[in-house]
């Protein structure tokens, strides 16, 4: 089972990949969230790890998509360049 230090680990790489790729893109936290049709909210709480625990697939699928991403991109920690 994993455990809530493992799922931080976790999370704490996706949040800073999100970051990584959005600042690639020279996109603007708000930028992001338009073309994920998601809340500017949300992407800064997603980028400060305070929304670990609810933030669902699709979400993830709208930051890779508009990322140009594949989301398994987002869950590791060797960067596309």
């Amino acid at each position: 089972m994993i455990g809530n230090k493992e799922l931080m680990e976790e999370y704490n790489i996706f949040a800073n990949n999100v970051r990584f790729y959005r600042k690639k893109m020279h996109y603007t936290q708000e930028t992001l969230a338009e073309k994920a049709d998601i809340s500017i909210s949300y992407i800064k709480q997603i980028e400060a790890g305070k929304e670990y625990k609810n933030i669902s697939l699709s979400v993830m699928q709208k930051l890779a998509k508009s990322l140009n991403v594949n989301l398994k991109s987002l869950f590791t920690t060797e960067k596309e360049i």
